[in-house]
């Protein structure tokens, strides 16, 4: 709230995941803030065109719910982990494996905002390398992301673990690229 210098008894913070949420309990709602535990990301108990803004970063996007929830001429602001996220690198460790959300690209995501009333001021999308270095920090990685490594398990992708070492050994690191995309719009 210091950052965007807005009074916290106007601002209100939706979360989704149990573990966030008890921690903003702990440390927002005495400051004011008010708090929509939202496990369904449908923004369900937020009364219509309450926002002047709305902001979303990683969440999950119920675009016609954020539109319902934003007044006339509020603005949406997002920054989101496309569906691609890391995809050779999960689908290595994990032949079977497909993206939780594949939905959730920058196309998708300004057509669903068109749909639902909005007019975009700006977008972008971003694929930037990010190098790994060491196998550890791989399974490390793997593991705090489930949603990329779904059921992550390093005894059964030894193999591919023991492959991505001998890359780090010859090529002094494994590649993968982030997915990111932006999203900023105006509701009509």
């Amino acid at each position: 709230m210091q950052t965007f210098q807005h009074p916290v008894e106007k601002t209100t913070v939706t979360e989704g995941w149990q573990p966030n949420i008890d921690l903003l309990k702990r440390t927002l709602l005495s400051q004011g803030v008010t708090l929509y535990p939202d496990s369904e990301e449908r923004l369900a108990q937020v009364p219509d065109e309450h926002f002047d803004i709305v902001t979303n970063s990683h969440g999950g996007l119920p675009i016609r719910d954020i539109a319902r929830v934003l007044r006339s001429h509020g603005l949406f602001v997002s920054q989101q982990v496309g569906a691609t996220n890391n995809y050779s690198l999960s689908r290595f460790l994990n032949a079977n494996y497909v993206p939780a959300f594949p939905d959730n690209n920058l196309p998708q995501v300004m057509t669903e905002l068109r749909e639902a009333g909005f007019k975009i001021l700006k977008s972008d999308a971003a694929f930037v390398k990010m190098n790994f270095t060491d196998v550890g920090a791989i399974v490390y990685y793997a593991t705090v992301i489930p949603w990329e490594f779904p059921d992550f398990d390093v005894k059964k992708v030894m193999p591919q673990l023991h492959q991505l070492q001998k890359i780090i050994d010859s090529q002094g690191s494994v590649t993968t690229f982030e997915d990111r995309f932006i999203a900023l719009a105006k509701k009509n």
